[in-house]
């Protein structure tokens, strides 16, 4: 999504390997994937639009860590950033082409707390970090961090962050109910405070980067997720996860992040601003946003 569409085929053969590729990769010619990299950007487009919109104080990111932050040593399912600032890059695998930018946030550490604690009060048992010293990789929070930070404009607007740290990847992980429930959490805690608070809900749909379905999307299940939020029918998704399925490995439990979102505004039908099955960004894309009854917002598509 960050790379100029000339670096995609070579991207795509490094995290497929050797995993043969379903027959729509050859249709994705460099006119397509030209059209491809232009939807993304608009998608983003609309989120700013919604962002804006909203005038938040703060924003909340639910995302997960891939041995980032964390590691083998530690995993925790939920943790909660309460410090002053985190910095981290975009593209850390292309540094050497000067295409990585490091990201700077700053943080509102003060609704941090208030999240940590009225998490602890509703059930949950999230991890609290005062300062981030990475034990996996050192350059700082993870991408599900900072990419969505970098491409909503966050840092030159001005809006610190909250990052909630949810276990998407690494065994034991967290049911769909409880994400769901996380999600309805959040949202009590955010009425419950004085700030405006906006909830950025970072993953992807289906995908399995560097495993077995590499390459491969599930557009049935993609466009499922996408019906219930965009029908109010978020609660559907905690039937999510609670079977076996090769689809639902490996980058496809990020689908947890988008089951935030659904908890925090069951409510509201979310406006599904795009989809893009894209075999060679080995991900079912999607750009979605929810707005709370009252609020107008303006969607750019």
């Amino acid at each position: 999504m960050f790379l100029p569409v000339e670096h995609w085929p070579l991207v795509h053969k490094m995290t497929v390997g050797d995993v043969p590729q379903p027959a729509e990769v050859s249709g994705e010619t460099i006119e397509v994937l030209e059209d491809t990299k232009e939807r993304i950007d608009s998608g983003f487009a609309g989120l700013r639009a919604a962002l804006a919109a909203a005038r938040p104080d703060v924003v909340v990111i639910a995302g997960d860590d891939q041995n980032e932050v964390f590691g083998p040593p530690v995993n925790p399912t939920l943790a909660v950033y309460c410090g002053e600032e985190v910095s981290g890059s975009t593209l850390v695998h292309f540094r050497d082409q000067g295409l990585d930018e490091t990201v700077r946030l700053a943080c509102h550490s003060d609704v941090a707390r208030g999240f940590a604690a009225g998490l602890i009060e509703r059930g949950f048992d999230p991890a609290m970090m005062t300062e981030l010293r990475p034990m996996s990789k050192p350059e700082g929070i993870g991408h599900a961090f900072t990419r969505p930070a970098h491409a909503l404009g966050l840092a030159e607007a001005g809006i610190p962050i909250v990052p909630i740290f949810l276990n998407s990847y690494h065994e034991p992980l967290p049911s769909a109910q409880r994400c769901y429930d996380l999600g309805r959490a959040i949202r009590e805690i955010a009425d419950s405070r004085p700030e405006r608070i906006a909830v950025v809900g970072s993953g992807g749909l289906s995908h399995d980067p560097g495993g077995p379905r590499a390459g491969w999307i599930d557009e049935p299940l993609d466009r499922w997720v996408l019906d219930r939020v965009s029908n109010g029918r978020g609660a559907d998704l905690t039937s999510l996860f609670t079977f076996k399925s090769d689809t639902l490995q490996g980058g496809s439990g990020e689908i947890r992040s988008w089951i935030v979102m659904a908890g925090a505004l069951p409510e509201v039908a979310a406006d599904v601003i795009d989809y893009i099955p894209v075999r060679h960004g080995i991900t079912g894309l999607a750009f979605a946003s929810w707005t709370p009854a009252g609020q107008s917002v303006e969607s750019v598509r």
